[in-house]
């Protein structure tokens, strides 16, 4: 250890809310299961045959609810990401010795949940981007 010690793991806390970080850290992820979970079910009841008690006649209506939960999911991540930036500008100088201190004292804590949110919802956002490319590109249903 170099003699670097640190008074809290996250000495600008107070400069964020946890509820905040935590929204920026799991928005992305929970909204692109939701996509995948919801799209999945309303794509699957297009392919029940008409004797089906769930069958819709009309693909618009599916392709309407797809659009809107891809817009959501989008959204979502959005303001994931926006939030996180926006907490990582906050507490973006609150390591003070560098990167090898931080390290060895554990100091940084809300930094790295502000940078974690920012890449979830980077990727996960990309994640979504692909998926609503596929809902709106592949046919509905292949009989």
């Amino acid at each position: 250890m170099t003699g670097v010690t640190a008074l809290h793991p996250a000495p600008h806390r107070e400069r964020v809310r946890l509820w905040l970080l935590m929204f920026g850290m799991i928005a992305a992820p929970g909204f692109w299961i939701a996509q995948l979970l919801l799209s999945y079910g309303v794509s699957a009841v297009a392919c029940y045959g008409s004797d089906h008690p769930t069958s819709i006649a009309s693909g618009t209506v599916v392709r309407t609810a797809l659009f809107v939960f891809d817009a959501v999911a989008l959204i979502a991540a959005l303001a994931g990401g926006i939030v996180s930036y926006a907490s990582w500008r906050a507490v973006r100088a609150q390591q003070q010795h560098g990167r090898h201190p931080a390290l060895e004292v554990g100091e940084g804590r809300t930094r790295f949940m502000a940078l974690w949110g920012i890449m979830s919802s980077l990727c996960f956002g990309g994640a979504i981007v692909f998926n609503t490319i596929a809902s709106v590109m592949a046919p509905l249903c292949v009989r």
